[in-house]
């Protein structure tokens, strides 16, 4: 059985999966219903992110809550919340092999609305459904995965508190238009909400976040500068999760295989995050298998090749 992510961080750095669902859409699938529908994509897809070195794979959870799933195609799905999660735990876990970490993974519900003062209280009541069951079904940690708003973000991580779990929270600050790459951020990159990247890891991590750190939808290059703001802010670990598109390129999310960046990239900015002692890497959307074997390859963590046995 793997160690704690706890415990592999003070070792050393962790390395998450990438974008599951996106994965699955380049392949034709679409989650949430693909759980059911598709079961053995889902565990092929964690498996070959296994393969190229992921040590923690996050389940496709993130649109399994009521408001995800009511209204959705086949009819909705919000009857089936607690056989979804579980499937999703138990294909994570099967091709995790008892080699990996499984992290429940939650996202915005779409029930929270800042102008909605009852919003709050159905998110809340969603976020701690799906972290009863998660826990139940046996993750090992839980991920607040790319929330574009602080305050939604602080009230997920409550939920996710309510348990025992290591809680990894990623903020998805917002990259103003016309944004030339410079490692000091500017006064407007800060989230939905108007906050700057280094007041939300120290909130966050005030709050009790294990893990705080930048995910969502900015390409490496972008997101580095978040991240650094973060890692001099709090003595927590720090999660690296880029995006893997082009996003701040015209049109990047019509033409979004065109829009991948390079793997050299991938691999650079993963041994840059290691040299500053941001330990929990990994990938957001567009972060598809090759694009983490690049970073494994560059961290030295990629496993190594299935040798077929001579017939």
């Amino acid at each position: 059985m793997p160690v704690s992510v706890l415990k592999s961080l003070e070792d050393g750095f962790v390395l998450a999966d990438g974008g599951n669902v996106e994965e699955l859409r380049l392949r034709g699938y679409s989650a949430p219903f693909v759980l059911e529908d598709f079961p053995d994509a889902v565990r092929l897809v964690h498996r070959e992110f296994f393969r190229a070195g992921a040590n923690v794979i996050r389940t496709l959870t993130g649109r399994c809550t009521r408001t995800g799933l009511d209204g959705r195609e086949n009819g909705g799905g919000a009857d089936r919340i607690d056989a979804l999660n579980r499937k999703a735990v138990a294909l994570a876990r099967r091709a995790a092999g008892g080699e990996a970490l499984v992290a429940g993974t939650l996202a915005p519900t779409g029930a929270f609305q800042a102008d909605d003062a009852g919003s709050a209280d159905r998110a809340r009541t969603e976020w701690e459904e799906q972290v009863e069951i998660l826990a139940d079904a046996g993750v090992d940690l839980l991920v607040c995965d790319s929330f574009d708003r602080l305050d939604e973000a602080r009230l997920a991580l409550a939920c996710c508190k309510k348990s025992a779990l290591p809680v990894v929270v990623s903020v998805d600050v917002a990259l103003p238009e016309g944004r030339l790459n410079k490692p000091v951020l500017r006064e407007d990159e800060v989230t939905a909400d108007g906050v700057p990247p280094a007041e939300c890891a120290r909130v966050l991590a005030g709050d009790g976040a294990d893990v705080v750190g930048g995910g969502g939808g900015r390409e490496p290059e972008d997101l580095w500068p978040v991240v650094l703001e973060m890692r001099n802010a709090v003595d927590i670990p720090i999660a690296f999760l880029p995006n893997g598109y082009r996003t701040n390129r015209p049109h990047w999310k019509r033409m979004r295989e065109a829009m991948h960046v390079y793997g050299i990239e991938m691999g650079q900015y993963a041994l840059k995050a290691a040299a500053h002692d941001v330990r929990f890497l990994g990938g957001s959307d567009g972060v598809v298998i090759r694009l983490l074997r690049s970073m494994a390859q560059a961290l030295d963590c990629e496993r190594k090749h299935i040798e077929l046995r001579p017939r």
